[in-house]
């Protein structure tokens, strides 16, 4: 071995085998013509000749395209990530108005069967009420009194059915109101 070496490099070649001497020298002088070559290239990068601006047009060209097409791949997967999550929102909206519908519609149908139960109530205590009313007509001895009596009796008969006939139908405009959203 040559003694002129410093001792760290001394010791490194001292560990490898003798076998691998001719490799080990082998690898230096291909690591030293690598360095040469790299600083020789150096001036032919700052002052390039025509061929090397045409091998350095086409590799700009070949990254250029390169990072175009790594673009347009993650633009296409970002697309179908988006529509993925579009679609799954759409599916939870869908699901959820469902849902939203189903409770509305069972809460008003209730309310219509309460509301129905009520005016029914309400019916049959005024029918009875102007029943008897209209029996105790008879009881009257003038006509005139019993005409107006009746005509009067008639008249919120009337103005009864008319009434729940427009509560009906407010709550039927309630349903309709734009609950929709």
């Amino acid at each position: 071995m040559n003694d002129s070496k410093p001792n760290a490099e001394r010791s490194i070649l001292d560990r490898e085998p003798r076998e691998l001497t001719p490799h080990v020298a082998r690898n230096a002088e291909l690591v030293d013509h690598t360095l040469t070559r790299a600083h020789a290239n150096l001036i032919r990068r700052l002052f390039p000749g025509e061929l090397e601006r045409i091998v350095r047009a086409h590799e700009l060209e070949q990254i250029k395209t390169g990072f175009d097409y790594r673009r347009r791949i993650l633009h296409m997967a970002v697309e179908t990530k988006l529509q993925a999550v579009e679609e799954m929102c759409n599916h939870l909206l869908v699901t959820g108005k469902s849902e939203i519908r189903r409770e509305r519609q069972e809460f008003f149908a209730g309310q219509s069967l309460k509301l129905q139960v009520a005016m029914d109530e309400c019916a049959e205590a005024f029918n009875r009420q102007i029943d008897g009313r209209f029996q105790r007509l008879d009881t009257l001895r003038h006509e005139y009194l019993r005409r107006k009596e009746e005509e009067r009796l008639l008249k919120a008969v009337e103005q009864f059915h008319a009434m729940l006939d427009e509560l009906a139908a407010e709550f039927v405009a309630i349903i309709h109101e734009g609950v929709n959203r």
